[in-house]
Parts: C-alpha cells; sequence; structure tokens
C-alpha cells in the first residue's frame, strides 16, 4: 500500500509539472513584439537661428531699457542706453578743438593767397628796377631794394607752407580723437543685432557693468524648432520630413504640427532634459530638430511633447 501511494504521489508531481511547462511554452510562443508607428519626445523650443547673447564692448552704468522683455525690435533698434556723459563731454572739447585748428587753417590759407598776391607784384618790380638799373636808367639800389623784398616774400610763403601743413595734421589729429570718441560714445548705445524678440534682461537701471558683460537674451526673427533626443534603440526610426504632432506636455492637447528637419548624425549622451547636474544616467539619445508649422502656438523656451509618426 506504501509503494502504490507513493507511486501516486509522483505521477501527480510530474504530471503537475508537465502541465506547468506546456503553459509556459504557450505563452512564449504566442508572445509578439507590437509594431511601433510612432516615437514620443519631450522637446524645448527655440529659434532656428539659436539665441543669441546680447553683450557690451564697454564698462558703464545702465542708464536706460528702451525695450521690454517679450517686445519685437526691428535690426538696428536702440535697445539700451549706458551712461555716456563722460565721452558726450570730451566730444564737445574735441569738437572745440577740431574747430579752433580748422580756424587756424583757413587763416593760414589765406595769408598764402596774400603773399603769392604780393609775390607776383613784387617779382615784377624786381625784373623792371633790374632792367632800368642795367639800362642805367635806374639805381642799382632800386634793383638790390626790389630783390630783397621778393626774396623776403618767398621765405614768408615757405614758412605760412610749413605751418599749413602743421596746422592740417593737427586737425586730422584732433579728427582721429573725435572719431574715436564717438565710437566709444556710440558703444554706450546697445542695438538690435537683426529683426527679432528681447526675450529677457540680466540687468538692471543703474547697475555698473564691466567690457563682455551679458546684457540679456534676444531671439532672432524667423522659424522656432522643438528640439529633442530619441533613445538610441529608436534612433534610426527617425528620418527627416516624418511628420510631427507638437502636444502641451502631458495632455493630448494639440499645439501645432511639425516636421523632422534635422537628425544628428551621431548619438550622443543625454544633456536636454537632464534637470540634475549629477545625473549618472548614460543613456544616448540622437537629437532631432522638428519646425513648428504654427510658431504663434507656442512660446520660447517652452517645454512641449513631440508625436513622430513612423
Amino acid at each position: 500500500m506504501k509503494k502504490s501511494a507513493i507511486f501516486l504521489m509522483l505521477l501527480v508531481v510530474i504530471s503537475a509539472c508537465g502541465g506547468k511547462t506546456e503553459e509556459t511554452k504557450k505563452k512564449k510562443t504566442d508572445y509578439k513584439l507590437s509594431k511601433i508607428n510612432q516615437l514620443v519626445g519631450i522637446a524645448r523650443i527655440e529659434p532656428e537661428s539659436k539665441i543669441c547673447p546680447i553683450g557690451s564692448e564697454i564698462p558703464g552704468r545702465v542708464v536706460s531699457i528702451l525695450v521690454s522683455e517679450g517686445q519685437a525690435v526691428k535690426k538696428g533698434q536702440l535697445i539700451m542706453l549706458l551712461d555716456e556723459s563722460t565721452e558726450s563731454a570730451q566730444v564737445q572739447q574735441s569738437s572745440t578743438k577740431i574747430n579752433t585748428r580748422q580756424q587756424r587753417v583757413k587763416s593760414l590759407e589765406a595769408k598764402i593767397a596774400a603773399i603769392n598776391i604780393k609775390l607776383k607784384a613784387a617779382d615784377v618790380d624786381r625784373k623792371r628796377d633790374r632792367s632800368l638799373a642795367d639800362a642805367k636808367a635806374g639805381t642799382e639800389k632800386a634793383a638790390t631794394d626790389s630783390e630783397t623784398i621778393f626774396k623776403n616774400l618767398e621765405a614768408d610763403l615757405i614758412i605760412a607752407k610749413a605751418d599749413l601743413d602743421e596746422a592740417i595734421a593737427g586737425v586730422k589729429e584732433v579728427n582721429a580723437e573725435a572719431n574715436y570718441l564717438n565710437q566709444r560714445k556710440d558703444k554706450k548705445r546697445v542695438y538690435a543685432p537683426e529683426d527679432g524678440m528681447m526675450l529677457n534682461w540680466d540687468v538692471k537701471i543703474g547697475q555698473a557693468i564691466s567690457a563682455g558683460t551679458k546684457l540679456g537674451d534676444f531671439a532672432p526673427a524667423g522659424n522656432l524648432i522643438a528640439i529633442t533626443e530619441i533613445d538610441e534603440l529608436y534612433a534610426l526610426k527617425v528620418k527627416t520630413g516624418q511628420k510631427v504632432s507638437i502636444n502641451l506636455q502631458g495632455t493630448n492637447d494639440k499645439l501645432s504640427n511639425g516636421t523632422v528637419i534635422y537628425c544628428a548624425p551621431y548619438l550622443s549622451k543625454k544633456s536636454i532634459f537632464s534637470d540634475r547636474a549629477d545625473n549618472l544616467e548614460d543613456r544616448r539619445v540622437r537629437e532631432v530638430h522638428v519646425r513648428v508649422a504654427n510658431p504663434n502656438a507656442v512660446l520660447i523656451g517652452s517645454r512641449v511633447e513631440c508625436i513622430i509618426s513612423l
């Protein structure tokens, strides 16, 4: 009886194990990978021409901010003023110097013109007096005096011309100084580099800044793009020209259509949406740029979801 009971128990165990194995095989046989027809990536909205910093070439103090954050501007539009009182005073002093030296140039030019008139008359007189003296119709003294007058006028002309050259050089020197001061003064004025939008200011009115200080961020006018990163497992599935739905992050609310315009030719470490500097996750991703069809529907710097149709 004991042997029969043991045999029956073994049959039950074997049957149970055998049944579980068959069920597991069936599950493995029935499992299939579903086909992926879209990829979803978190993206950041940026200008296609890239955000550029606005800086100052020279030190100064901010006295006026002429455009607000988010305001559209035109190329060459004045957007900020630094204190230029020192440069303005120097330019005024330089202008006074220029006027003084230009007046001296005019005075010397008039003097040279007068000497030339006298010189021509003296040349006539000396030739006449010499002819008369040689013909015994005039005195030698008269001829000598006429020659002396002519020679003195020639010497005066040489000196006046030298003075004029010096005066002209002085005007050029002061003009160069004035140009430098005007350029320095103009650098106290910050202009929009091109058509676009002033995104933000990093300085305040009254703040003293040094040369090279970043004043704020500027977005050039043009297309907006959504920059996303696709995991290395699916990187080769993304192609330029693919259609994209750009949605409000975490919802199904569609903001705009889009088109893939760039796929990086290499993989890199995930970086765009790593919020923590100490994030040690080593995931390789492919950077993808999506052109936004309706730029008015999104804000620069905002996060969105890009649903890429494969």
